[in-house]
């Protein structure tokens, strides 16, 4: 039986598993605000369903280690060994990643920034622009929709198949 060249793209870059990370809203206790609490869903959501389909796909949080000092230091040495990086900003350690992320293009390059279009004044949306400028994916989503109807996600998938279509070329 011959094989389609739809399952010959799939089988090729499917085999191909990132190393990603995903920034958001903390998990330690559910948030009393409805926003929050979505974004801390989706975040769980979205490491569940790449983790899945085989990906190395972490919480920074847990990675980092308060015993060897500055915490935004070894993110951004966390970040620069990580394949891909997902930020669903609007927490206060989710401003500062994207700030960081907007510091730096080698970051920038492989981010995925999502900002509700609520909040694109002032200085995290800045950021967030700034990362997008020299190289980062930023999509400001519309709450709720775009959570309760997995958008996200699928953007969120959307960019990893491309990271994996780069992956392959490489």
């Amino acid at each position: 039986m011959a094989v389609g060249v739809q399952d010959l793209i799939e089988s090729a870059l499917g085999a191909i598993k990132l190393n990603i990370l995903v920034f958001g809203p903390t998990l330690k206790a559910v948030s009393t605000d409805e926003s929050t609490r979505h974004l801390q869903d989706k975040r769980r959501q979205i490491r569940d369903e790449l983790a899945l389909l085989g990906h190395n796909v972490q919480y920074a949080e847990d990675l980092v280690d308060p015993s060897l000092g500055n915490m935004v230091f070894q993110e951004q040495i966390i970040m620069r060994e990580y394949d891909l990086i997902i930020t669903l900003v609007g927490s206060p350690g989710t401003i500062v990643e994207a700030t960081m992320i907007s510091q730096k293009s080698e970051l920038a390059q492989k981010s995925q920034l999502f900002l509700d279009s609520r909040f694109t004044d002032g200085l995290t949306a800045e950021a967030c622009r700034l990362a997008h400028d020299i190289g980062a994916f930023y999509l400001e989503y519309e709450y709720p929709k775009d959570l309760v109807e997995c958008h996200l996600l699928g953007y969120a998938k959307e960019r990893v198949h491309k990271a994996q279509l780069v992956r392959y070329f490489i």
